[in-house]
């Protein structure tokens, strides 16, 4: 199916009454991103600088994201487009950019939006007058497979290698052509000035989190909901990638020492893919959780006593269920790969070392000490109060209507 110009003549009923009424013409914005089903940290993101764009009633939204088949529909006042792309990953992304810059060649948008590595199409795309582009980067797809290359499996190891070199590509030409670019941590802007150069209109904007959803809640009530005993202690790891990544098999061996201290303690596994974790879990006080609905999230939160962030390659810092805990009043765990730049040992949560038997006697000391226990839960909802979606909106909404003679 051919892509044709679509979008042109697609008005809601509010831009129509707006500017009838003599209010300014809306701009219409493309948000490039992943499927908005997917609950990951780049589609909420996504969703938030939509939402964010609508309620600030200055913009049309419109939603691009690769998938199975060419369709457009509308839904919470977004339109979105899908364009059909081939099912063999990386081919998929290569076929997706491709896409993009042919639709955006024959749509007219004020502002585009990509984020992760859905900003290739920028290579070879002729911007049209007036427009900005605006590219936000969640983590570095280099970093992340040469992550792999210390993890286990020679094959895996291999293609690894392969796909880094497929991300330096892929990902360096917004950091050349955008007007301007989003890191969501500051050792990510480090990361991408070390592999393509200094360039100026860089923003550290860290993602944002709704403290009128997560807060601390009768905790009680939570673990009656859930069906979690009120005489244990609960540690919670959150993660739908990779255990290697998202640092899993760290999160077990120190669990194990937290449970022969203490065997009252009992880990939460939540999203983590059965089958390509079994071989870790394998122990009685660990319990695998499937995927869950997005609104049941601050009820395991405040369940838990301890959040583990202890990621081997993260974008964020913090990452968003990082953030989301710590407004929940979670105890966070982390060590210095992590790299959670928020996190204060002893301040507003903990950053343990290397030794596990010494880390899990520490955490339970705090545990059990109600002073110091709710000094570092100060702390935390202190420093998370700053990372309100909010404030965060206010900032991105600076980005997106920056004057061009004033430009980042």
């Amino acid at each position: 199916m051919r892509i044709k110009k679509i979008l042109n003549s697609l008005e809601t009923e509010d831009t129509k009454r707006r500017e009838t009424l003599g209010f300014m013409k809306m701009k219409r914005i493309c948000i490039i991103s992943t499927t908005p089903e997917f609950l990951g940290g780049v589609s909420l993101y996504s969703w938030d600088v939509a939402k964010m764009a609508i309620e600030s009633g200055r913009y049309k939204v419109f939603w691009i994201y690769g998938g199975k088949k060419n369709k457009k529909y509308k839904k919470d006042s977004i339109t979105f487009v899908e364009l059909k792309t081939s099912k063999i990953y990386p081919l998929s992304e290569i076929d997706f950019n491709n896409k993009v810059g042919k639709f955006l060649e024959q749509n007219d948008f004020d502002i585009i939006n990509s984020h992760a590595i859905w900003g290739s199409w920028m290579n070879d795309y002729n911007k049209k007058k007036n427009q900005k582009i605006i590219h936000t980067y969640h983590g570095s797809t280099f970093h992340f497979f040469k992550n792999h290359l210390k993890g286990p499996g020679f094959k895996r190891k291999i293609s690894s290698a392969f796909m880094a070199i497929f991300g330096l590509i892929i990902e360096g030409p917004p950091w050349k052509k955008a007007d301007g670019i989003v890191c969501v941590s500051e050792h990510l802007e480090r990361e991408f000035s070390s592999l393509y150069g200094k360039r100026k209109g860089v923003h550290v904007l860290r993602t944002g989190v709704d403290l009128k959803k997560f807060r601390k809640q009768p905790k009680l009530s939570c673990l009656k909901k859930l069906g979690l005993d009120k005489n244990k202690i609960y540690g919670l790891y959150v993660g739908r990638g990779g255990f290697w990544t998202k640092g899993l098999d760290k999160v077990i061996s120190l669990s194990k020492e937290i449970y022969r201290q203490d065997n009252n303690f009992r880990l939460l596994v939540l999203g983590a893919d059965k089958n390509k974790v079994s071989h870790l879990i394998k122990e009685d006080f660990v319990k695998i959780l499937p995927p869950i609905e997005r609104e049941d999230m601050p009820d395991y939160y405040n369940s838990s006593d301890i959040f583990f962030s202890m990621s081997r390659c993260e974008g964020g810092a913090p990452t968003m269920v990082t953030s989301e805990a710590m407004a929940s009043g979670c105890l966070i765990v982390t060590d210095k790969e992590a790299n959670q730049e928020v996190i204060e040992d002893g301040k507003n949560g903990m950053i343990i070392g290397k030794n596990y038997n010494k880390a899990a006697r520490k955490i339970l000391d705090i545990l059990k000490n109600k002073r110091k226990l709710d000094q570092i839960r100060r702390g935390s909802l202190k420093r998370v109060k700053k990372l309100g979606l909010e404030l965060w909106e206010k900032r991105y909404l600076k980005i997106f209507n920056y004057e061009r003679d004033n430009s980042f």
